[in-house]
Parts: structure tokens; sequence; C-alpha cells
């Protein structure tokens, strides 16, 4: 019942709404006349409007088609000054390998160096080393030779003695 109760209060206050909302037109045979005899004057004034209107949008293509020419050259340039850059890192980039090939070719000549003076160094060594060890040598031979004690030559006074 309440819900009832509700929906026609609900209802009522819709009815009442609706019919004060609704105006009448309070348009005469004189407002139609004088609207009818001010159309032609309208339309010359939608006419230059539309024309203005008209001006305005070709004015801004013409600019928008001139900035997008304008992108288009500076797009170009671009792409250009890109290409160029680009050729320019391969070059060095060829140059850099270039070089590193040149860096590892005198590494290795330099490593070589140092071997071959290493060989020669130890040559030098081992043969300052055999020529000691063969007067050495020769030396023990000849006081073998010669006696031990120097009794050969005991009468000249030439006695072999070891060092």
């Amino acid at each position: 019942m309440g819900w009832l109760r509700l929906l026609f209060t609900a209802m009522i206050l819709l009815i009442l709404t609706a019919a004060t909302a609704a105006e009448t037109a309070s348009a005469g045979v004189f407002d139609r006349i004088k609207d009818i005899y001010e159309t032609p004057d309208r339309i010359d004034e939608l006419r230059e409007s539309y024309d203005a209107s008209i001006k305005a949008v070709e004015g801004q293509l013409e600019e928008s088609r001139r900035q997008a020419e304008q992108m288009l050259q500076r797009q170009e340039q671009l792409e250009q000054s890109n290409e160029a850059y680009r050729s320019r890192n391969e070059a060095l980039a060829q140059e850099n390998e270039r070089l590193v090939a040149q860096m590892d070719e005198l590494e290795q000549s330099r490593q070589s160096l140092f071997r071959k003076a290493a060989v020669a160094a130890g040559a030098v060594v081992a043969l300052i080393a055999a020529y000691a060890l063969s007067v050495r040598i020769w030396r023990y031979l000849t006081w073998r030779r010669q006696g031990r004690d120097g009794s050969r030559h005991e009468g000249d006074g030439r006695g072999v003695t070891l060092p």
C-alpha cells in the first residue's frame, strides 16, 4: 500500500511539471510576415558568413600544405644527413678494424722480437758457460797429464796448480 501511494504521488507530480513546462508559441501574423521579408537579408548574411568561413578554411588548407611541404623538405634533409653520418660511421668502423689489425700485427712483431732477444741472450749465456766449462776441463786434463803434484817438472819450477 505504501508503494502504491508513492507511485500515485510521483505520477501526479510528473503530470503537473509537464503541463507547466510547455509554453505555447506566441508568433503572430505580423511576426511571420516580418520573418518572410527579412529572410533575404539573413540569406545574404549567411552567404557572406559561409564565404568567409570557406576562405578561412582555404587559407588554413594552404597553410597546412605549405607546412607539409616544409616538413617533407626537412625530412629529406634529415635523411640525407643521416645517410652521410651512416656512411661516415661505416668508414670509421672500417678504419678502426684496420687499425686494430695493425696493432695486433705490431704486438705479435714485438712479442716475436722479445722471444728472439731471449733466445739470443740464452744462447750467449750458454756459450759463455760452455766456454768456462771447457776451460776448466782443459785445465783439469792438463793438470792430470802433467802430474798431480808437479813432480815431473820439479827441477825447472813449472809445476801446474789448479786455481
